[in-house]
C-alpha cells in the first residue's frame, strides 16, 4: 500500500512538472524552468523522509491551528473513565512506553484517532473530542481507547499516519483557497470600507474576480488529486478496522460497549452534519483514521436517530454483493463489524447489545411489509454474477482491455520470436494497453447507461417514499435504479469550496441522503458563472426528483431540483456519461493507431 501511494504521488509529480514546463513553452515571453526537466524522484524520497520524521509534530501543528487541538490532562480522563486509564497505564507498563500522549479537541462531534510513527519515544497521539467523552459511558471511552492503542500492536499507524500527512497537502489547499476567495468576495461586496480611493473601488472586484477563478481553477484540482491519493491505502484502512476492533474487544472483554460506542459516533456524526449544515473539513480530511466514516454516518447515523437501526443493517449483512462494493470506502460496511462484535459477545457467553440474527424478521415487523416482501426477505439472497458483471461494467472492461493487450502483445512477441517483423512492433507498446484500457472502458458505460439511467417517467416516480423499505432490500444494488421525488433542505458546502457539487445533502424529515450532481455543460459547466449551480441553493428547501441508489453509501443521482419559488436546475449525468465514453473510446482508438497519447 505504501509502495502504490508513493508511486502514484511521484507519478503525478513528474506529470505536473512535465505539463508546466509545456505550458510555458506555449506561452509567449515565458521561459520553461530547467529544473522541471530533472528528475525528481531524490528530491522527493528526502521530501517524505523529513515528511515521515516530523509527521507527528506537523500534525499536532496542523491540528493546534486549525482546530485548537489542546492537551488531555491524566486527571480529567479519569474523571470521564478511570477504566481507560487503567488500560492505558497497563498498556504502557507492558510495552515498555514511558507515557502516551492525550489530546482533546473542543468540538461537540465525537470522534477519535491516533497518529505517530514510533510510540516507545513520545511520538504515539491518540486524539479526542470533547464531544466523545461527553456522549459516552466510562466502559464506552475505555473500548475508544482500546482501540487506538490496539493500532501500535497491527503496526499500520505509522503507514495511516504517514498517508493522511500527505493528504494534507492538497486538501489544505483546496479549503484555504476557497475559504480565502469566498471571503475576499463577501468583503468586497459589504464591507468594503468608504474611504477607500474610487480607483480602489473599482479595481478591487476586478482583482477578486480575477484571483476566484485562480482559486476555483487550483482547488478543484486539488481536491481531485486528494480524491485520487485516498486510493491506494483503501484496503489497508479496511483491513485494519477489523484487527483493531478485535484487539479491543481482547483488552476490555467488552464487544457490547464496543458496539454502544460506535453507534454513538455514527449517530454523533450525522447529527453534526446537521447541526453544522455541513461536513466539517476536519471529519473529512481525517476520516482515514477514525473509527467511523464520514459517509457511512450521513445516512445510516441520521436514520438510527428516528428508526430502529437494526433493520437498516440489513443490507450490511446479507447483500451477496456488499463486499465488492467497498472497494472504494474507507471502511468496512457497518453491519459487518456490529456482527462480528455480536459473534465475539456469542463466544464469550455474553448477552448481545443488539440482536442481528433475526434482523430479516425485525426488519419485517417494523415496516409492516406485504406478502411479497416478506418472502423477499425471509429468502436469502442468491449471488447473481451476470448483474454484478452488469453494475462493475466499466471497470470489467478494462479487465477485458487488459486481457486483449496482453494478447496483443503475446502477439507480437512471438513475431518477434519466429522472425515475423511486420507484428513485432506490437511486443510491449503502451499505447496498445492504455488505448485498450480506455476502449473496454467506454464499452463498459455503454453496457451499463440504460440499465443505470432508466428514463424517468412521471407515472413510475415514487413520491417521499419511506426511505427505510429502499436501504433493507437486502439485494438492491446501485444498478437497480428507483425513480423517486424527496422534498427537503439542501445542506453541505457553499461557495467555490462545493463548485464540483461534492458535499451535496438532502436533509429530510427521515434522514440525510448524498445527492450526485453533474452540470448540464458537464466539469466545464461548474466554472461556468451563467450556469445555475446546487451550492447556490444551499439552505433552501427544494424538491428533487432522481434515481435511487442503494450501495454502501446510499444516494440519489439528481435528475432535477426545484425550490418552493419555482427555480429549477437539471442534471445531465446520463448526457455525460455517454460523452465521456465516447471520448475514452476515440481516445483509445487514437492511441493505438499513432503508438502514442
Amino acid at each position: 500500500m505504501g509502495a502504490s501511494l508513493y508511486w502514484l504521488s511521484l507519478t503525478i509529480l513528474k506529470l505536473t512538472l512535465d505539463i508546466t514546463n509545456d505550458f510555458l513553452v506555449w506561452l509567449p515571453y515565458f521561459q520553461p524552468i530547467q529544473i522541471f526537466y530533472r528528475d525528481p524522484t531524490r528530491n522527493f524520497i528526502i521530501f517524505l523522509t523529513v515528511l515521515f520524521i516530523f509527521s507527528p509534530w506537523l500534525i499536532d501543528g496542523l491540528l493546534t491551528l486549525g482546530y485548537g487541538l489542546q492537551n488531555l490532562p491524566t486527571t480529567t480522563l479519569i474523571n470521564y473513565s478511570k477504566e481507560a486509564n487503567q488500560l492505558l497505564s497497563n498498556f504502557c507498563k507492558k510495552r515498555k512506553i514511558q507515557k502516551i500522549k492525550l489530546k482533546i479537541l473542543p468540538i461537540d462531534v465525537p470522534i477519535v484517532f491516533s497518529y505517530g510513527w514510533l510510540a516507545c519515544i513520545f511520538r504515539f497521539r491518540i486524539v479526542v473530542s470533547q464531544g466523545l467523552l461527553d456522549n459516552l459511558t466510562e466502559d464506552e471511552i475505555a473500548t475508544i481507547y482500546a482501540r487506538e492503542i490496539s493500532h501500535v500492536k497491527t503496526g499500520a499507524f505509522w503507514l495511516m499516519s504517514m498517508a493522511t500527512l500527505i493528504l494534507q497537502i492538497p486538501y489544505t489547499i483546496y479549503w484555504q483557497l476557497t475559504f480565502w476567495a469566498d471571503w475576499l468576495l463577501d468583503f468586497v461586496d459589504h464591507r468594503l470600507p468608504d474611504f477607500l480611493p474610487e480607483f480602489l473601488k473599482y479595481c478591487l472586484p476586478i482583482l477578486v474576480s480575477g484571483f476566484r477563478v485562480f482559486a476555483a481553477i487550483i482547488s478543484t484540482l486539488s481536491y481531485g488529486l486528494y480524491r485520487l491519493l485516498k486510493l491506494p491505502i483503501l484496503w489497508l484502512s479496511r483491513r485494519r478496522i477489523y484487527y483493531s476492533d478485535r484487539l479491543a474487544c481482547n483488552l476490555t472483554g467488552n464487544p457490547n460497549g464496543l458496539t454502544r460506542s460506535i453507534l454513538k459516533i455514527t449517530i454523533g456524526m450525522a447529527n453534526d452534519i446537521q447541526n453544522q449544515g455541513k461536513i466539517r473539513n476536519l471529519l473529512e480530511i481525517f476520516e482515514l483514521l477514525m473509527p467511523v466514516g464520514i459517509n457511512q454516518a450521513i445516512t445510516v447515523g441520521s436514520i438510527c436517530s428516528h428508526s430502529n437501526f437494526a433493520s437498516i443493517l440489513n443490507w450490511d449483512i446479507t447483500n451477496p454483493y456488499r463486499h465488492w462494493l467497498t472497494i472504494n470506502n474507507t471502511h468496512p460496511l457497518l453491519g459487518d463489524r456490529l456482527k462480528m462484535l455480536e459473534l465475539y459477545a456469542n463466544f464469550w457467553k455474553l448477552e448481545t447489545e443488539i440482536n442481528l440474527e433475526n434482523i430479516n424478521a425485525n426488519a419485517i415487523a417494523k415496516n409492516q411489509l406485504s406478502q411479497n416482501q416478506k418472502e423477499k426477505y425471509l429468502t436469502p439472497p442468491n449471488f447473481d454474477l451476470q448483474k454484478l458483471l452488469l453494475q462493475g461494467a466499466p471497470f470489467f472492461g478494462m479487465l477485458i482491455g487488459l486481457f486483449f493487450a496482453g494478447l496483443f502483445w503475446l502477439i507480437g512477441g512471438i513475431s518477434s520470436a519466429v522472425g515475423l517483423w511486420r507484428l513485432d512492433w506490437l511486443w510491449g507498446d503502451i499505447s496498445i494497453l492504455v488505448g485498450s484500457l480506455a476502449i473496454g472502458f467506454s464499452i463498459g458505460i455503454f453496457i451499463r447507461i440504460n440499465h443505470f439511467f432508466p428514463d424517468i417517467k412521471p407515472a413510475k416516480i415514487r413520491q417521499n417514499p419511506n426511505l427505510l423499505e429502499f436501504l433493507t432490500d437486502p439485494e438492491a444494488l446501485p444498478l437497480d435504479s428507483q425513480q423517486i421525488q424527496l422534498k427537503g433542505r439542501l445542506i453541505g458546502k457553499s461557495g467555490i469550496s462545493n463548485l464540483l457539487g461534492q458535499d451535496l445533502i438532502l436533509q429530510t424529515t427521515e434522514g440525510l441522503i448524498k445527492l450526485h450532481y453533474s452540470s448540464q455543460l458537464g466539469p466545464i459547466g461548474n466554472f461556468w458563472p451563467a450556469l445555475p449551480n446546487p451550492g447556490g441553493l444551499v439552505g433552501k428547501s427544494i424538491t428533487v426528483t432522481g434515481w435511487w441508489r442503494r450501495g454502501v453509501i446510499p444516494w440519489i443521482d439528481i435528475d432535477r431540483l426545484k425550490t418552493d419559488n419555482g427555480q429549477t436546475i437539471n442534471n445531465d449525468h446520463p448526457v455525460w456519461s455517454t460523452v465521456l465514453a465516447c471520448i475514452f473510446s476515440v481516445w483509445g482508438v487514437y492511441m493505438i493507431y499513432v503508438g502514442r497519447f
